[in-house]
């Protein structure tokens, strides 16, 4: 009887704020798909609780579980989310440069210089600077791959150009340092 109970109160838990559960996961997430994922997972929770009866403000204990399964998802995607590596990308450039010897060659010393320009940047950064370049990602594409906000993604881009500025101007002047 007492899962009854509590399919009954998760059941009426889940009319009263259902929706409003739904909007506060949808504003605190990048990826709107996972609002009815981390919903249910919420309203599981819910049922596992031994004693609901004992909850004397279930609306408040609804965000309160909500919070910490967000805080889980946020955990666990930054965990799972794969890091795009500036080796790897450099790579593709390579495969990129097709099988005629000149245009290898060629591709080959722009890759190498374009190495030596971000050496002396954070991988994400210097990668953030070639997925622009040379793939054409958006910014916002950028900031969804690393997993970072599209501002973090744009200062990624801005402070890779103002170093490649930096390079460029020292090279004018003979200065083989930034």
């Amino acid at each position: 009887m007492p899962e009854t109970d509590a399919r009954f109160f998760v059941t009426a838990i889940a009319k009263r704020y259902g929706s409003r559960l739904r909007r506060f996961l949808s504003t605190r997430l990048r990826n709107s798909q996972d609002v009815p994922d981390l919903a249910q997972e919420v309203f599981l929770r819910l049922l596992r609780v031994d004693q609901h009866e004992s909850i004397r403000s279930p609306e408040a204990y609804l965000f309160t579980v909500a919070r910490h399964v967000l805080h889980q998802h946020a955990s666990r995607v930054s965990v799972d989310r794969s890091t795009v590596d500036i080796a790897e990308v450099v790579a593709e450039l390579h495969a990129l440069a097709g099988d005629e010897p000149t245009a290898k060659a060629e591709s080959a010393e722009a890759i190498a210089s374009l190495e030596r320009m971000l050496k002396d940047l954070p991988p994400r950064v210097g990668t953030a600077l070639i997925m622009h370049k040379v793939f054409g990602y958006t910014v916002q594409e950028i900031g969804d791959e690393f997993g970072v906000s599209r501002e973090t993604a744009k200062k990624y881009l801005a402070r890779a150009a103002e170093h490649c500025r930096n390079v460029s101007v020292g090279k004018e002047y003979g200065d083989s340092h930034e």
